[in-house]
């Protein structure tokens, strides 16, 4: 491009010196070339942008897409666990007449005839004043934040050819460890509906298994088949507010936030109750439940 020559005026005998404009084709040219410029940046930021935008939209995708099965899973969505000072107390009764006690007759196993009539059936028993034992005791509507599985583990153990405890609790994904104290061959038959199902042999003493579960399941039996009469029952929930009743019926379920519950009661002989319990902060309030004895 060449620029256009200057031109000296004179004015009142003085001489100016006037720089000539580019020709017209020049400045439409100039024009052209500075748009292009401009267009291309707006154009590369804005690809950029877009970029950035959709990387970030991929990589909260999949946790957008969590929460929104979180929120469907509870109807709230909400993500962090959520603790109060609002306890919950109760007695489950059985109604009626207490049913005789049953000892259990052990045979067939060497090791098991030692402990042969020296444990009641549990799903017998009764303690004071009509008082349930081994009843799971859970908060079954009304909690919706997320609790993560605590670190603590949870025993089974095969003690004196029975399962201990008969009945338990334990969260989704927290550690579910089996143990055989006795000195003979057990296995660990779990008969779940909606975790995956195992069956495992423990041939000697000291034995050892770990297992989690991933669904909410009340109640998950378990049961030996080389001892057909060992058995035990388990409550898996979400959350850590559950209890399992002691033996004369007891159950405290504490750290509960403010709300109105649904209380479910599980006994593997008389089935299930439900009752509702609405609770402040800082209230304690009793929820008994009870009973009837079948026929």
């Amino acid at each position: 491009m060449t620029a256009a020559p200057s031109t000296n005026l004179k004015t009142n005998g003085q001489s100016t010196a006037v720089i000539a404009l580019p020709r017209a084709g020049t400045v439409v040219a100039l024009l052209a070339a500075l748009s292009l410029t401009l267009f291309s940046a707006v154009a590369c930021d804005s690809k950029s942008s877009s970029s950035s935008s959709s990387n970030t939209s991929g990589s909260s995708g999949s946790t957008d897409s969590t929460a929104a099965e979180d929120a469907e899973d509870d109807g709230t969505g909400a993500t962090g666990p959520v603790f109060g000072t609002a306890t919950i107390t109760g007695t489950v009764i059985l109604e009626g007449e207490a049913p005789s006690e049953k000892k259990i007759t052990m045979q067939g196993d060497r090791f098991c005839v030692q402990h042969n009539k020296k444990h009641a059936d549990p799903k017998l028993e009764v303690g004071e004043n009509g008082g349930l034992p081994h009843v799971f005791v859970y908060i079954k509507k009304g909690i919706s934040a997320k609790y993560p599985p605590p670190e603590e583990v949870i025993v089974l153990d095969q003690s004196g050819c029975m399962y201990e405890p008969h009945v338990f609790g334990i969260q989704v994904g927290q550690t579910l460890r089996i143990r055989n104290s006795d000195d003979t061959a057990h296995n660990v038959h779990s008969m779940a509906k909606k975790n995956q199902k195992f069956n495992i042999a423990q041939a000697q003493k000291g034995s050892i298994a770990e297992k989690t579960f991933t669904r909410e399941e009340v109640m998950l039996k378990f049961k030996c088949d080389v001892h057909g009469w060992m058995s035990s029952y388990c409550g898996v929930v979400k959350h850590p507010f559950f209890a399992v009743t002691d033996a004369d019926g007891h159950f405290k379920i504490e750290t509960l936030p403010a709300g109105k519950y649904t209380i479910e009661t599980c006994h593997e002989l008389y089935g299930t109750r439900t009752v509702e319990v609405d609770v402040t902060e800082g209230e304690s309030k009793e929820a008994d439940v009870t009973f009837k004895k079948r026929g």
